[in-house]
């Protein structure tokens, strides 16, 4: 088997991180980085059994790379008490009360309030003719809003974009190898987030309205109602997994169809295919430089001729399995009209993200919304491009347009 060189992080690699997976994924699918201290694995059916390899945990206190919150924060509590460091049967209780709150009449409700948020922002932008930075004015403000919306935050003047920025500062407390400023920023976010839902949890219980934590907190005689922190626990978990999430898969989505003309025809030809579109798009390029969601180990872990140790972090790379060829044909080539197969982009087993239909649904009617307001005649002007890292991530922070 070839030597393989120990990963090594660089622009050249965060820019393009696929052909160096691949190497990986090829002849040494358990891969240890010594620059990152950390496990990489890349291969479609390794990444899946060890989501559900209950050796694998969430628990970011297990990894030697942890830098622990100050305590008494709402951050040191998440770390302690969220739905990853549960036990199974607890776990399995809030779950059950988390689909109370997920009953067709209520998604039918979160539907309609995707769309309206995604008009709200989709129509200053139809007949533009000049210039549009297609992040800020659209996909960035949306998933934040929707999460806003549908929790109860009320869309009064000054509310929603506050609470996008703390949205925004929390979701970059969970990424991995972010600097300490970016950290406590976000501690510092997620205790005003917590106050803020733990506020609006208490007026919800005196008075319910048509929203999420409403309905978490007025369960059926089936389920038994959440507390304050757990409402709290819930809110700051979909902040961090479908904000950004949901902004960089829309992001990805336009730029990827903008790169490959001959696909936005064919979806500007069959608006039925954007579904398909947001699926491939989360496939092919989606995720950080390791396209991975951390877990790690609670005990020794052998793999491949490998040992996984206790303690050791292990990124499950999404991005270099959804390019396995052994489990995708033609992996390397983008096409909308591909059939979706099993995606590891939400995980998978017991701790399968839960907001993951909220997210495919509202960069589907993102891109629904596109193709209405961007004329075939619109240009990316990739050269123009600014990207952001934090941690391994690396992501475009504009997506500039031309309409004419």
């Amino acid at each position: 088997m070839p030597n393989v060189k120990p990963l090594e992080i660089s622009e050249a690699y965060l820019a393009d991180p696929f052909p160096k997976l691949a190497e990986m994924r090829e002849h040494d699918p358990v891969h240890w980085s010594p620059t990152l201290d950390t496990w990489i694995v890349t291969r479609f059916e390794d990444v899946r059994q060890l989501f559900s390899d209950p050796r694998m945990s969430r628990d970011r206190k297990l990894s030697k790379l942890y830098t622990p919150p100050k305590p008494g924060t709402w951050a040191h509590r998440f770390d302690s008490e969220s739905f990853a460091n549960m036990d199974p049967q607890e776990h399995r209780r809030l779950r059950n009360n988390i689909a109370a709150g997920f009953k067709p009449k209520a998604v039918a409700r979160m539907e309609q309030q995707v769309r309206d948020v995604v008009e709200q922002f989709a129509a200053p932008l139809r007949g533009q003719t000049d210039r549009v930075d297609l992040v800020s004015a659209f996909t960035s403000p949306i998933p934040n809003t929707v999460i806003g919306r549908i929790t109860g935050i009320p869309p009064y003047p000054g509310d929603e974009e506050r609470f996008c920025d703390l949205a925004q500062d929390v979701i970059r407390r969970f990424v991995w190898f972010a600097d300490s400023e970016t950290r406590e920023r976000g501690e510092r976010a997620l205790d005003e987030l917590a106050e803020w839902v733990g506020k609006l949890a208490d007026e919800r219980r005196h008075q319910r309205q048509e929203d999420l934590v409403s309905d978490l907190i007025h369960t059926d005689e089936e389920a038994t109602g959440m507390t304050n922190d757990e409402i709290v626990m819930l809110v700051a978990s979909l902040v961090a997994a479908g904000s950004e999430t949901t902004t960089l898969g829309a992001t990805t989505a336009l730029r990827l169809l903008f790169e490959n003309p001959e696909q936005f025809d064919r979806l500007r030809a069959n608006p039925k295919l954007a579904r398909n579109a947001v699926h491939e798009t989360l496939r092919f390029d989606f995720g950080a430089a390791t396209g991975g969601i951390a877990r790690f180990a609670s005990e020794d872990v052998p793999l491949r001729g490998k040992v996984i140790r206790k303690g050791d972090m292990v990124m499950l790379s999404s991005a270099a399995a959804h390019r396995d060829p052994e489990r995708f044909p033609n992996p390397n080539q983008f096409d909308i009209t591909r059939e979706p197969g099993e995606s590891l982009a939400f995980g998978h087993g017991a701790h399968y993200c839960i907001g993951s239909n909220l997210a495919l649904q509202e960069i589907t009617f993102i891109l629904e919304a596109a193709l209405d307001f961007l004329p075939a005649s619109t240009r990316l002007r990739s050269d123009e491009i600014e990207w952001e890292t934090i941690g391994l991530m690396r992501r475009p922070s504009t997506l500039p347009v031309s309409f004419t």
